[in-house]
């Protein structure tokens, strides 16, 4: 879940926010007038992010991960080819 908090809230408590998503894996959305402006959130998160989008990226193993997904709801689980 994302905390909100202003871009001047972020800028005087940078050091405790990053605490916070060291120690709690604590996320941030960061807001500038009001508006979302930018997330901030672990090197890990950020990393399982970009692992996914690479995935998605990929049509044949998005088609391939739709399908497995498919199946599993209705049952059908193919072997591991």
């Amino acid at each position: 879940m994302l905390e909100v908090i202003s871009a001047t809230g972020a800028r005087h408590n940078f050091l405790p926010l990053l605490d916070n998503i060291e120690a709690k894996n604590c996320r941030y959305m960061v807001t500038r007038h009001g508006r979302p402006s930018a997330v901030i959130l672990s090197y890990e998160d950020y990393s399982r992010i970009e692992a996914t989008l690479k995935l998605a990226g990929n049509p044949k193993l998005s088609h391939d991960t739709a399908e497995g997904l498919d199946d599993e709801i209705i049952g059908q689980i193919k072997p591991f080819e």
